[in-house]
Order: structure tokens, then sequence, then C-alpha cells
């Protein structure tokens, strides 16, 4: 959905040291004041900002102090972009005027792996680091939390501080295809146990498909752990 939040209300920043001296305000000291701007008006303060349009240097000589006194914000969500009328004071005058054009960047907190993790490697704790990324380039599909990463294991390799996607990872695989497994055949009260091999890979609580190879019958079963899969009968 498309808005546009428009706020005619003055956010004032003061600089200066209390004694005359030289005082230039520069890039970093604008962006800070709208940076302040958004956190006044409800945006979370992580959020990294551009500008491409205005002033965003004055060299103010010998004063006291310095204010930037911003009004007419505005920011549109569908292209991240934002406007502002910035009025620069030293000493209490006005000496200069400029519209700031830039767009803004919300920013999250991500799990990338501190090193490559292998396929198949189970993903723990001490694999992880947290970055700050801006959203807009985050897939739909990156997993943030934590528990979400955990003791999966990974499809393929996953590269250093990349973000980690839901087609990266899978739960643990503990049935390999070929592998001879004990089945337990569970109907009306009994309970039949044998062994058959296993033709598909399978993690835990997973339905994968076994042979008996005595009489070729095939079953499927879900997985119970590395050793058992259950099968129930109608």
């Amino acid at each position: 959905m498309r808005y546009l939040l428009t706020l005619l209300v003055l956010l004032q920043i003061v600089f200066g040291s209390g004694s005359a001296s030289a005082l230039t305000l520069e890039l970093d000291d604008i962006v800070e004041a709208i940076r302040a701007e958004f956190v006044e008006q409800g945006f979370d303060d992580n959020v990294e900002l551009e500008l491409f349009g205005g002033q965003t240097k004055f060299d103010l000589g010998n004063i006291t102090d310095a204010k930037i006194l911003l009004s007419n914000f505005s920011a549109v969500e569908d292209d991240d972009k934002f406007t502002v009328d910035a009025e620069i004071f030293a000493d209490g005058k006005s000496v200069a005027t400029t519209k700031l054009v830039g767009r803004y960047f919300v920013l999250e907190k991500v799990l990338v792996p501190t090193k490559d993790i292998t396929k198949d490697e189970i993903i723990k704790k001490e694999n992880l680091t947290q970055i700050i990324i801006r959203s807009n380039r985050l897939r739909d599909d990156v997993i943030k939390e934590e528990n979400n990463l955990l003791g999966k294991q990974a499809i393929r390799t996953i590269k250093e501080g990349k973000p980690i996607t839901s087609r990266d990872i899978r739960d643990e695989i503990v049935i390999k295809k070929g592998q001879m497994i004990m089945v337990v055949y569970k109907y009306k009260g009994l309970q039949i146990t044998s062994k058959m091999e296993a033709i598909e890979d399978g993690a835990k609580g997973q339905r994968i498909r076994l042979i008996n190879n005595k009489s070729n019958k095939e079953v499927i079963g879900r997985v119970v752990d590395k050793n058992m899969v259950e099968v129930l009968g109608e």
C-alpha cells in the first residue's frame, strides 16, 4: 500500500560549544538531524539514509552555536523516498535554507554464518553471528529466527556472511537411502518388527518408503529416529 506521511512540526538540532569558533555543518550533521526526525515521528532508529538533493555542507565561520530546523517532512513508502526543508541558524540568525531529498532504508538484524557451512553440516549456535542489512536486500525466504536455524542441516554450502534461506537447509537426515532399518509395524494392538531397506533419505518425523527385500513389498513409514521407522496398519 502506498502512503504519504507529511509532517509540519519543527525539529531543532543545536550544535556548538558555547564559545565562538569556526564551525562547519557537514553531511553527517544533516543526516543525524534527519534521523532524529524519523525517530521523532515513530520510525525505528534502524534506518540508513542517503541524500541526493539539496545542500549538505555549510561553512558558518566563527560562531557560538548553530541550529538545524527541519520542517515539511514527507516520506513515501513505495519508493522509500523522503523530502524535508532545512533552515540553518548561526548565533540565532537564519543563514541558509535548502530542500533535502533522499532515500531511507529500514535495517534488520539477520543471522549469517561465521564461516562457510558445508553441505550436510548441522548448524550450531557457534556457527552464527548477527549482522545488520537493508530489509529491501533480503529475500522473502530468508530465515531470521535462531530457533529456526539451530539443528538444521545444510542442503548446499552456505557462504560466510550470507543470509540463510529456507532453500539452504532442511531437517537433519537421520536415515540414508539404502540403509537397513528396524521397522515396527503396528496394527490393532499387534506389533511386528522386521528389517527393511530405506528407498529414500528421511528426517525425524518424515514419512519415507521402505522395501522388504525378501517379499519385494514396499511400505511407507514415519521415521522415529536413526534406527527405527514406524508403520501403522489401516
